[in-house]
Formats: C-alpha cells, structure tokens, sequence
C-alpha cells in the first residue's frame, strides 16, 4: 500500500468503522460487553462474524485478520500488543517480512493484521560471562620412585623424564538459559475493541490530536485523519492540530509541524517523571525539532534486561590425549650400582593429577534482531481538528499527541469531556458516568475512584489478564535464535611423571619396572563448568514513541 498516492475521502463523520481503541470497563462482564456492542463496537477477541451481519466492517478490513467467503475474523489482542505497520519506512522493523497471519485466511508480511512473535536480541549493554573454566584430569599408570636396574637386558623399560604437556583440548561455547516464558514490557491490560458501526446517537467531541489504531488495509485516508507517517505540514493547514501537537513530534510548532511516524512502532506513555521508564533522559526526537528525553513524541530504541534467573549451560567436559604413559610391569635385578646401571622408574598402580588450567572468557552472540512483545499490525491516524458528535462511549482511552502536562491541553481536553490518563482520583456522585463503567480497576477509595495511571507503560490486550492488571516489571523470554558464546577454551595441562628414553635390563626377579608405552592415553573426563552472567540493559522493552493517554468521562 503506497499512502503517497492515497486521497482522502468522507468515510463519514468521527471515528471510521474499523478504528480499533481500548476501553477501561471490565469486558469480562456480558452486561457491559452488550452494552458496548449496542453502541456500534466489538471486542477483539478473533471472533468470527458473518459478512452479511457486519457488511460495513467487512468493508473496511475484509480477511486481514483471517476468515472464509461467508466469514471474517475480528483482530484478536488478547495478550497482545499493537505495532504501527512499516509500509515503506525503513528501520525500525527488522522481521517486517517474516510476520505471520494471525488466523487462517490472514494477512502475512509487511501488512496489517500480521502477527510478529515475541523476540529476543541482545542488550546494547552487552553481557559478558565470569572468567572461569579452572580445572584438572587424573591421568592413570603414572610412575614414581627411582630404582637401580642394570643396562644390556632384553626388556625396554622406562627411564625418568621431566614434565610434559598434553595435548590441546577444551575448545567449547555455552548456551544462555534461565529465560521468562515471554518478553514483556511494563504494561496496563485493557480491552481492545473495534468499531463495527456507527452509533445511533452520535455524541461528544473527539479532541484533535487523537490517535487511533486502524485495522483494515485502508487504501484512503478518513476525512478529518491524517495517516501517522511522520509527513510535514504547513501549521495553517491544520491549526487545531499544531495548537494541540505543537513541535513534540517534530518542526518548530510555528510554521510547520510533524505528525507522529508510528510506522515500525510501538506506543509508550510518556513517564512524566514517575521514573517508569529507566532511560526517560536519553530518549531522542522523532523528527528534527521533536521533543527529547522524558516528554511526548521522543523515541527509544529496544532494550534487553537480564531475567534473574539467567546463566549458562553447563559445558566443556573434555579429556587430553597423553603419549607415553606406561602400560605393563616388568621386574628388575635388586641392588644394581656401578656406572653400568641406570635409574628406572618404579611401576605403580594409580592415578596422578595434571595441573590446574583451562580459565577462560566466551563472548556472546545470537540473539534475534530486535527486542519485543507479540504484537498485531495495525495503522495509526491522528485527528486532524476537532470533530463534534464523533466520541467513542464514556470510558473508552485513546492515544492522544497533546501533552497532558501542559495545562491549556488539560483545559481543552476537560471542556470535550476528557481526562489525561495520569492516575488522578475522582469523585464517584460528581463523575457517576465514568465510574459506572470503570469502577475501581484502576484503584479508589470508598468515596473516589482512579483513573488509569499509563504514564510509562505499555497497553496489552485484557482478557487472559484482567482489565487494570498492571506488570511493573519487564520479563525477558527466551530468543528464536538461541543466545550462545563464541567457542573458546582450548589448552593443555602439564602431567607429571611420565616416562621416556627407553633401556633394556635384564629381566631377574626384583624391582617392578613400568614398561615403556608408545601409545596415548586419555586423561579423565574433566572440566565441565558454567560462567556468571553480568551486564543488560535497565528494562526490556520495544523500540517507542511516546504519547500520552486520555479517557473519555462525559
């Protein structure tokens, strides 16, 4: 799809059929799930629906997320998170064309309603492993004890010699293990839910400055929207979005701005100083202009954390070939002296040590190409200006390119009937409506309730979790590609006591002599080991955009 050759057209007034949101009300409760379904919206759960009963939503994303000739497959994000389709941006998704179709009949690719599985790629802080690996061998039919014997007999025995070397073995790698069941990132479960109709009774105003996901192919652009592609826009083309996203994105806010480029992304809200996000600070612009650090529309790239229970497997057992070793008994003439005897080695029955070696360091490598969550395509538009009578029902939260700090954006936001998502307490008889559909999820007191807190969190689908749940802290699952060490650790030990330079003596009763031995011999198998694992990032998380959140209460 080339959305530079899109035209915007009316698909209607507000939100377009097809938009997908979360929504703060328990879903698991079927009187509220009806009474959501009755204003024109379906969970995303990948239920099946008859074209003929949802023509309209059909149209608007047909089999993208599975489905038959008769039947169509709503997304299903339970469990999951959405990630803007890359279309024809460059870098921020690095398995784009290996995505999956979520459901028979599905999208694959570079496409939205695709499924990307959860991955694993190593930390920019990179691990690095303890030095280790110290160990010895036993090495049998080792010799001690000189003894006299006499030269000019039939029968080669040994003579003393210094230390020797074995020969070079060890070389190994490890595997990293200990890994979560999945890579998660800080998160808040919500519902998702998809438009499937318009409302019979259209009301309240969607703020400019709105972001909604989309779930079709949308080959054009909704009246009132625009696609969340990074473009540039004069500020008097849109003055109330500039008014709403000033620079946050990008451009001077004066006479130009950038719209958010969610393409390849995942959304993150803004942390606002709760210190959520562990590298708020070193956040980037989007776009040249664009805000920095711990504030709306700066970027992060993915990062991976140590799970606590991470190590290596257990590896490097090994043993060393040794030449010269005797291996038979031979007696000798007692009392040999004189320059015509020689000192021989005296033949015992066990086994020696070789010396202490083998400390090593592996590096790492593997890993998958980017850190992240199991995820659904999906496309982000931004309202464009204030559209009346086109507000989804009280409690649903959307994405929102305004900064709920700044205190003109609040005052805005509140006279259309909405609330930044930042936790704050409220009064249940002055704000019956919202609390009737979110009650205390979020938190409350007997006579207050809390509105969802999504400042530095992600949003995954509700529904395996309930509505509310809330991870404060990020797993790390285990990579498709396996996270492994270079292969190093080869080295040799030095063995004592082994024979050579071979003499004959004659073979009377008296000493037994060890018999020289041309062949190897192994030492014992030794050396397996595991190293500490040290380094990885603050969190793992997904490469981000910051936005912040807002809830419709009236």
């Amino acid at each position: 799809m080339i959305f530079e050759n899109a035209t915007t057209v009316s698909i209607g007034p507000g939100l377009p059929i097809g938009a997908i949101t979360t929504f703060g009300g328990d879903l698991s409760n079927r009187e509220q799930l009806h009474a959501l379904e009755s204003e024109g919206w379906l969970l995303c759960d990948g239920s099946s629906y008859s074209t003929g009963d949802y023509p309209e939503l059909f149209a608007a994303i047909g089999h993208v997320h599975g489905g038959n000739e008769s039947h169509f497959n709503v997304p299903d994000l339970i469990g999951r998170f959405l990630r803007g389709t890359l279309h024809q941006a460059k870098g921020t998704d690095p398995d784009a064309k290996n995505r999956l179709a979520a459901a028979p009949g599905g999208a694959t690719g570079n496409k939205t309603g695709s499924l990307q599985q959860t991955a694993t790629g190593l930390p920019s802080s990179l691990w690095s492993l303890s030095i280790t690996g110290a160990h010895h061998h036993t090495c049998g039919r080792l010799t001690a004890n000189m003894h006299r014997a006499w030269s000019g007999s039939t029968h080669e025995m040994a003579r003393g010699n210094q230390t020797i070397a074995t020969e070079p073995a060890g070389a190994h790698f490890h595997t990293l293990t200990g890994f979560d069941t999945a890579t998660l990132p800080i998160n808040v479960a919500l519902y998702f839910v998809i438009k499937c109709r318009a409302p019979e009774v259209p009301a309240g105003i969607l703020p400019a400055g709105t972001i909604t996901a989309f779930g079709g192919p949308l080959p054009h652009i909704p009246a009132g929207w625009l696609h969340c592609d990074g473009k540039s826009y004069a500020c008097t083309a849109y003055p109330a979005l500039s008014d709403t996203i000033l620079g946050n994105f990008g451009g001077d806010g004066l006479k130009n701005i950038h719209v958010p480029d969610l393409r390849g992304y995942f959304l993150r809200g803004t942390s606002h100083l709760t210190n959520r996000d562990p590298d708020a600070d070193s956040r980037h612009a989007l776009h040249k202009g664009g805000n920095t650090g711990d504030n709306i529309g700066s970027v992060e790239y993915y990062a991976t954390a140590s799970p606590p229970g991470i190590t290596t497997t257990a590896a490097g057992a090994h043993n060393h070939q040794v030449a010269s070793v005797p291996v038979s008994t031979h007696t000798a003439a007692k009392g040999a002296t004189g320059f015509t005897a020689y000192n021989c080695i005296a033949w015992i029955d066990d086994s020696g040590q070789t010396n202490t070696a083998g400390e090593h360091l592996h590096t790492i490598t593997g890993g998958d190409l980017e850190t992240r969550p199991e995820n659904i395509y999906a496309d982000f538009l931004i309202a464009e200006r204030d559209i009346p009578a086109a507000a989804p029902p009280i409690g649903t939260i959307m994405p929102f390119g305004g900064d709920i700090t700044d205190r003109d954006v609040q005052i805005k936001l509140q006279a259309a009937g909405w609330f930044p998502c930042d936790g704050s307490s409220l009064r249940r008889n002055i704000y019956r409506d919202l609390f009737n559909v979110i009650g205390t999820h979020f938190g409350g007191a007997p006579l207050t309730f809390a509105l969802p807190d999504l400042r530095g969190y992600f949003v995954t689908g509700a529904g395996k979790l309930k509505v509310g749940t809330i991870q404060v802290i990020s797993t790390t699952g285990l990579p498709v590609n396996p996270i492994r060490t270079t292969t190093n650790g080869k080295h040799t030990h030095a063995i004592y006591r082994v024979p050579a330079e071979r003499h004959a003596i004659d073979p009377a009763e008296g000493w037994e002599l060890a018999a020289f031995n041309a062949a190897e011999s192994a030492t014992s198998v030794d050396g397996e080991h595991r190293h500490a694992v040290a380094g990885g990032d603050r969190e793992s998380r997904p490469i981000n955009v910051n936005v912040d959140y807002i809830i419709r209460f009236r």
